[in-house]
């Protein structure tokens, strides 16, 4: 592949069967071994006129007054529409001098300046594209399109059900689902997804989801959450404070924990009724329960009863004279995403494009800025170096005006900034008389933008399979990300197209993410090292998803006083976020992780054991095919073969349930398992003889009590006399230490 500086322009302009050289060559008379001019354009596309042109070329950017103007990705016909307009412009001229020739010299009054200098080898091979115009090469002999996970082998269906079991409702799915999948494959697969999406489990983690999406959960503290409202606009704020000292502590923290989680409790909401996802942006309703309700004032609310249980049943509500705009005029997102004097809602303006419309404003302008040469009055609106970024961010925190430092709702008495461009998104204005409803009709108008369809894609894509969204000029630099980053473009607009003409339900996306070659490829059948690149389908599970697998898969929590060890005393150490000073998750396990893992292994297995033996054998997780009493070997030395067959049988067990692995008895795996059953043993049955073990459970692992109860004696398991439990303890350690139990 053809490399040079400026990310591949090469690509976009080199001829077809041109050699791999820094040195121009004259164009080829005739069709020769190599690509077409369309298929070099798509795979130079991103090379030169995404992270050059495209700067400035858009509906928003500083040079959207032009006659140049790009359509980004997130329109499924980008590259054809491009490909028109770049070749249209290319062949008007300027004294026999193509335009486009001229402009990137920073001749013909060319706003972005000089790009290319005239004796560089890109401007050289602008030069080549160019004359192709008059010389077309519509197709190659010998051109073969290429594809990316053709050599992927995929998830089974009922493969796919277990993983998706585990990472949509946090369970492992139910022999009735295995059944059903079993039996009707691919389609039954699909409704059996959709019944898991309407579970609140579903709807918890799509919470999680949102919350490293968005990070609002900073303010979910004992007295963050409150202290976000405007104390003038809602006086009684803190409702509680007559109220004892214990019972306002208890009512502080809940009041906290109603506010800070609105933008994800309406997203609760929008699933559990089945409405568009559009009411991300455009609710005309805050989301409030008894204990937030009597913070902003609303009537007909009483006081929660001290002696009952706190709950959080939230409910839609209008808040008097506040033009509601979904997560946009929540206290939680506009302090999450502040403002400042100088600012001026640009930050907000940032996280509302980044969030949502799948644009990172700070990457329009890529080259170094230096005001010290800019004489320009009000750079950030005249000044080329400065507008690249300002045109298009500017309007839009015009939008926000309404809204002050403290996220309060404050409008200026002055109006906005005349300063600063005039309010708007894209090519639209915000009409006269709108200025106090300019969020939420920033909101409806974006909707017709196909960027919020498609940041909602990426989103998910992201979420559930951990697959990173590839970037342009990452793709055009680094080998094998080229078709990888063309796939992944292909499936994320089409399922995009078809999210917004579905009426935007937002677990048809979610299901399509499930049923992609991203969330089920499973080996190599073939593939080429482009096939590979972002086809594992693991991803190392967050502390909550692995929190909900260890009980899923043991029957036991891991916690402490505390609660749960992965979801609080090790969150952070085992790459969790706390939404405020750690906001990024670790996708790569360290040292600290590792010890982390095997701490867990053990400690769960010392308690899943005992407790799975006390069950009836029918409603046991680990162990339904074994008593704790069976031995594989007499004490005279004899084999005993029904014994061994039914712990290797549960052996597979253990490995299909813990591990997803689809064993026969006999498989080296489970032959391998079975000799450290053994081992482990022969070496504590010695241990008891020697007086070096005990002959009793300790008491963390032991299973006296249930549910908080303590049980009969005579069901008791807190002996081990022949070393079987804890063999099995061992066993069952070994396994949750495996990297395919961390990793989904």
């Amino acid at each position: 592949m053809l490399r040079c500086t400026w990310t591949l322009l090469c690509l976009l302009l080199a001829s077809c069967g041109q050699p791999d050289a820094p040195e121009p060559t004259p164009l080829p008379s005739g069709d020769s071994v190599g690509l077409s001019d369309g298929a070099q354009f798509e795979e130079g596309y991103q090379s030169v006129l995404k992270p050059v042109c495209m700067t400035c070329h858009t509906r928003e950017g500083a040079a959207h007054v032009s006659s140049f103007i790009l359509e980004s990705d997130a329109r499924p016909d980008h590259l054809e529409v491009n490909r028109a307009v770049l070749s249209d412009i290319a062949g008007l001229e300027r004294n026999g001098t193509s335009i486009v020739l001229l402009k990137v010299l920073g001749l013909e009054d060319h706003g972005g300046g000089a790009v290319l200098a005239e004796d560089s080898l890109e401007f050289t091979l602008l030069s080549q594209f160019v004359a192709r115009l008059d010389a077309p090469i519509l197709s190659c002999p010998d051109e073969v399109e290429p594809t990316w996970g053709a050599g992927l082998a995929l998830l089974t269906p009922t493969q796919t059900l277990r993983k998706a079991a585990i990472l949509l409702p946090g369970r492992f799915p139910t022999q009735s689902e295995l059944d059903r999948v079993e039996l009707g494959g691919e389609d039954a697969l699909g409704e059996v997804l959709g019944e898991m999406m309407r579970e609140e489990a579903f709807i918890d983690r799509m919470k999680e989801v949102y919350n490293d999406h968005l990070l609002t959960d900073q303010y979910i503290g004992a007295y963050s959450g409150v202290a976000l409202l405007d104390y003038d606009r809602y006086p009684s704020r803190y409702w509680y404070e007559s109220a004892e000292e214990e019972v306002e502590a208890d009512r502080r923290a809940a009041t906290s924990k109603a506010i800070a989680p609105e933008p994800l409790e309406l997203l609760a909401h929008i699933l559990r009724e089945e409405l568009s996802y559009t009411e991300i942006l455009t609710a005309d309703y805050v989301m409030v329960n008894d204990y937030s309700a009597l913070s902003y004032g609303l009537s007909g609310v009483e006081w929660p009863d001290p002696d009952e249980p706190i709950t959080y049943a939230f409910r839609p509500e209008i808040l008097p004279g506040v033009p509601h705009a979904g997560v946009l005029t929540t206290p939680a997102f506009l302090n999450r995403y502040p403002t400042s004097a100088s600012n001026r809602n640009r930050h907000r303006t940032w996280a509302f494009m980044k969030k949502f419309m799948a644009t990172d404003l700070l990457q329009f302008a890529d080259r170094p800025i230096d005001l010290t040469m800019s004489d320009t009055h009000n750079p950030t609106l005249n000044d080329p170096q400065c507008n690249v970024c300002h045109a298009v961010m500017d309007p839009m925190a015009g939008l926000f005006q309404n809204w002050d430092e403290d996220g309060a709702l404050n409008p200026r008495e002055t109006g906005w900034f005349a300063e600063m461009a005039p309010p708007g998104f894209g090519d639209q204005t915000l009409p006269a008389g709108e200025q106090a409803v300019a969020l939420s009709w920033m909101a409806h108008t974006a909707l017709n933008d196909p960027r919020f369809a498609v940041s909602t894609v990426q989103t998910m894509l992201q979420a559930f399979t951990g697959v990173e969204i590839i970037e342009a000029n990452t793709a055009a630099t680094e080998d094998d990300l080229g078709l990888a980053y063309k796939a992944q473009q292909d499936f994320v607009n089409e399922t995009a197209t078809a999210f917004a003409e579905g009426g935007f339900d937002l677990r048809q996306v979610v299901k399509a993410v499930v049923l992609s070659r991203y969330f089920r490829a499973n080996g190599d059948a073939g593939a080429t090292s482009g096939d590979l690149v972002q086809a594992g389908t693991a991803h190392l599970l967050t502390p909550e998803e692995l929190n909900r697998k260890i009980l899923a898969a043991t029957g036991v929590h891991w916690e402490s006083w505390d609660g749960d060890y992965m979801t609080h005393r090790y969150r952070l150490l085992y790459g969790g976020i706390d939404s405020d000073g750690v906001t990024k998750r670790l996708v790569d396990p360290n040292g600290i992780m590792a010890s982390i893992q095997q701490r867990m292994a053990t400690q769960v297995a010392c308690r899943a054991v005992p407790r799975d033996f006390v069950l009836p054998k029918n409603q046991r997780r680990l162990f339904p095919l074994v008593e704790s009493s069976y031995a594989p070997i007499t004490e005279d030395g004899f084999d005993i073969p029904e014994p061994t067959l039914a712990i290797r049988n549960n052996l597979v067990h253990l490995h299909g349930l813990l591990l997803g692995e689809t064993l026969s008895v006999d498989d080296p795996e489970i032959d391998i398992t079975y000799e450290l059953w053994l081992d482990t043993w022969s070496d504590g049955l010695a241990a008891i003889e020697s007086g070096e073990a005990s002959t009793s459970l300790h008491w963390d692992c032991d299973a006296t009590a249930w549910a908080g109860e303590y049980m009969p004696s005579e069901l008791y398991v807190n002996a081990d006399p022949d070393y079987l439990i804890r063999t099995w303890s061992v066993v069952l350690t070994y396994l949750l230490t495996d990297y395919r139990f961390v990793y989904e």
